[in-house]
């Protein structure tokens, strides 16, 4: 649900063509060769950033260092020649297991350059699943940076059993810089051949490892540079890991454009501060660090060159975004994609919660279980048709075949068109059967998001012994003032706080949700609280304690 109030159109065609955005200077449309020459071969190549500063990473405590096109140039090269000597040919997979760097980005190039795939792990996974990740896909050698390299060194044992070399990518940054006296030959490069791999967040079952080849990250990156004309040799910021799909493609689109990208840590006061420094004219982050940026002081933030803030990895409530444009006179641009199909759509200009049109040449439809393409404003599965998708996922066929066939990827999302946008609602699989009717949980939580008293939401089954399950929902709530009254130490005033609660939120649900789609179980918490969620930011219900059966 959102707070629209426009009336359904039927119409028998739910797929609108893409149109660029006024974002930024219209550009023309880049070539893949273009692409990919700014990538691998940036010095001569690329705009130059504005101040010569390609990267800057923005480490604990606010330091910070910079390296230029030429550096990493350099570095991609230097990459090459340490994967050569440690034996990486093509066809090769290879563990990165890193922190944001340009060693670490450079060095995933020179893998690609060597047409070996990187997979990509998050620098947060615990030391078992890389071990176990690199088992499954049959990898020789993991890539990592310092600090995890300091804390492994003396467990080499362990990864030398597991049949791992380690190359520490950090001592990279003291090179000099190296003559370039050619240019990268991009003819060399096997676009087809799988060239990184990624895991899925696992949230809806067990963790898969998702293939992708150069060709569909490089088209993908033509058409998100199409629609949104951004200018060349801008500022762009984002606290997102290259580990997952929405930080990588940010980071590349990023250098292909000549911009200075500044990586900041996974905390949002460094966030804050980079902001409020740098000025970007790009953001990407979670909807979590643009409301760290609420908490500065009156002035403190300045996005005056903010074209263009993208917000993607977890749903974006309305309460947020109302705050935000209020605050800093912006809107944010709620975005899709996903581990499979890379980035799909993003909003310019259309309702908060809508992530607004496919971008390029991707059409999305919305379709019914026997395939057929849904009206306007009918809910059901989303379906992406393009060349911007997943090969596969590795070793898993069967999977595989599920939602890749006939030229089109069944996401599993639900969803709908409403006035020409898209809006996500949830997942295909996520339902609660009350009663006997099913109920989609993505339903009652796109409802509840579009409240301005919820900062955050989860919808989950419970046992009844009447009805088989009924729906709780647990909603962080933007006020704390009432939240405070519900951990008072007076068992009256706490009680008095949660049917004050209960009592509001059953009043709205009435007005957005049929009889079977209302909660029957309300947890509330504050603001500063939150919901578990998963290292890509995601809300994880496996991990929400589920609660006895009720009466």
């Amino acid at each position: 649900m959102t707070n629209e109030s426009a009336e359904q159109v039927e119409t028998t065609d739910s797929n609108y063509s893409s149109s660029p955005c006024e974002v930024g200077i219209k550009t023309n449309r880049l070539t893949q060769d273009e692409v990919l020459r700014r990538l691998f071969s940036p010095t001569g190549n690329s705009p130059k950033p504005r101040d010569g500063k390609s990267v800057v990473v923005v480490t604990e405590g606010g330091a910070e260092r910079a390296v230029t096109q030429r550096q990493i140039e350099s570095l991609i090269r230097h990459g090459v020649e340490q994967l050569k000597k440690l034996g990486v040919k093509e066809g090769d997979r290879v563990i990165f297991y890193c922190e944001n760097s340009p060693e670490y980005t450079s060095t995933i190039l020179a893998c690609w350059s060597l047409n070996a795939m990187a997979t990509l792990l998050d620098y947060r996974a615990p030391r078992h699943d890389v071990l176990s990740a690199a088992k499954r896909i049959g990898a020789k050698l993991l890539v990592t940076s310092q600090k995890l390299y300091v804390d492994y060194k003396n467990e080499t044992k362990v990864f030398s059993d597991a049949g791992l070399e380690l190359l520490n990518v950090s001592p990279f940054a003291e090179l000099k810089e190296s003559g370039l006296n050619s240019q990268f030959d991009i003819q060399a490069l096997d676009l087809d051949r799988p060239a990184f791999a990624i895991l899925t967040s696992g949230t809806t079952g067990a963790p898969k490892t998702v293939v992708h080849n150069l060709r569909s990250l490089v088209l993908n990156i033509v058409d998100l540079l199409e629609y949104a004309n951004l200018p060349d040799g801008l500022t762009a910021l984002t606290p997102l890991p290259i580990s997952h799909i929405f930080g990588l493609s940010i980071f590349m689109i990023t250098q292909v454009l000549g911009a200075k990208t500044v990586l900041t840590q996974l905390e949002p006061v460094g966030f804050v501060k980079a902001v409020h420094r740098h000025k970007p004219d790009l953001v990407a982050a979670l909807p979590q660090f643009y409301g760290a940026l609420l908490s500065a002081p009156k002035g403190f933030i300045n996005l005056s060159n903010a074209k263009l803030l993208l917000c993607g990895g977890a749903p974006l409530t309305v309460s947020l975004s109302d705050k935000f444009e209020e605050t800093f006179g912006k809107r944010l641009n709620n975005g899709y994609g996903s581990t499979e199909s890379k980035l799909v759509a993003f909003n310019v200009d259309s309702s908060a919660l809508s992530i607004g049109k496919p971008v390029g040449n991707i059409k999305v439809d919305i379709v019914n279980e026997r395939n057929e393409v849904l009206p306007e404003g009918k809910i059901g599965e989303v379906r992406i048709t393009g060349s911007m998708f997943m090969d596969g996922y590795l070793d898993n066929e069967e999977a595989s075949k599920k939602v890749l066939h006939d030229g089109h990827y069944y996401t599993g999302d639900i969803g709908r068109y409403q006035n020409n946008n898209l809006f996500v609602i949830g997942r295909k699989g996520d339902v609660i059967i009350v009663g006997g009717v099913v109920v989609e949980a993505g339903v009652v939580e796109e409802a509840l998001r579009s409240s301005h008293d919820v900062k955050d939401v989860a919808v989950t089954a419970m046992q009844n012994k009447r009805l088989g399950q009924i729906i709780k929902a647990s909603v962080v709530l933007v006020d704390d003032k009432i939240a405070d009254k519900l951990k008072s130490t007076d068992r009256k005033e706490s009680l008095e706080a949660q049917l004050q609660l209960e009592r509001h939120f059953r009043e709205f649900c009435k007005e957005h949700l049929t009889r079977f789609q209302r909660p029957m179980k309300w947890e509330f918490l504050a603001s500063h609280d939150s919901l578990p969620k998963t290292l890509a930011g995601k809300t994880d219900k496996k991990a929400m304690t589920g609660a006895k059966s009720v009466s």
